[in-house]
């Protein structure tokens, strides 16, 4: 593995390296860390249209799955463009806390997705005008996980208000699934928000995606949809509802 650039800064530690293998796959790949390790980002070197991480293919998988022909999405957390560049030809607006991830896309991932704001994403989200979205995903990590403010029943309600009847939210969490006390509460909190909300596990080769869970909330309709190749829903045991503090 060679490392091509490196930050401290504000929101953590930083990396970008080169590999021959990602996951037990050979190959050309770029990846972006943080400081935990935990691969943020990933492109095929070879094939730069290919999504390569299992989750990110779970979120486009669900995506397509729902609702094919949607035309407009908010995602919150950018890491090196993959769902901007999957879906160049739909508008993709992109909320970045970080600056600096938003620039190395640009310089070593080949993002050429002009409308990204840099911010908090729930305070960008709350900007927009209601019942404009199709999906709203949110990617978004700190150390310990979710940021509290994007996981609380607030939020979700005011996600739920940005969305097209019919609109969908997706989120990409990392926890145990069974057991886990912070994804049964947001799982609840999404439920007590949307008429449905579910959880699904995301397999991925060599262990890549073994602590991935997307959650998903939206209309009843969202419970009949075909899963993607290597997703399944999951059972979650009933969870307590998170509300903003203060």
């Amino acid at each position: 593995m060679r490392r091509i650039a490196h930050e401290k800064g504000r929101y953590g530690e930083l990396s970008i390296s080169d590999t021959t293998e990602l996951y037990g796959e050979l190959g050309r790949f770029r990846i972006l860390q943080f400081a935990d390790g935990a691969v943020q980002g990933a492109i095929d070197l070879r094939d730069p249209s290919r999504v390569v991480l299992a989750y990110q293919r779970a979120i486009v998988g669900l995506m397509d799955a729902i609702r094919p022909h949607f035309t407009r999405a908010f995602v919150i957390g950018h890491g090196a463009g993959t769902i901007a560049r999957h879906y160049g030809h739909m508008r993709i607006e992109t909320a970045e806390i970080n600056a600096t991830v938003v620039e190395w896309s640009r310089a070593y991932f080949g993002c050429r997705q002009s409308d990204i704001a840099i911010g908090d994403g729930r305070e960008l989200l709350c900007k927009t005008e209601p019942g404009s979205f199709d999906y709203i995903v949110v990617d978004a990590f700190t150390a310990d996980g979710t940021p509290p403010h994007l996981s609380t029943l607030e939020f979700y309600s005011l996600a739920r208000e940005r969305l097209r009847e019919g609109g969908t939210m997706l989120l990409n969490v990392i926890g145990r699934g069974k057991g886990d006390k912070r994804i049964a509460s947001m799982l609840a909190t999404l439920q007590a928000v949307f008429p449905y909300a579910a959880a699904v596990s995301v397999a991925g080769p060599g262990g890549e995606a073994g602590d991935n869970l997307i959650l998903m909330a939206g209309p009843w309709e969202t419970a009949r949809v075909d899963m993607p190749q290597d997703c399944k829903r999951v059972a979650i045991e009933p969870g307590y509802v998170r509300r903003d503090r203060g």
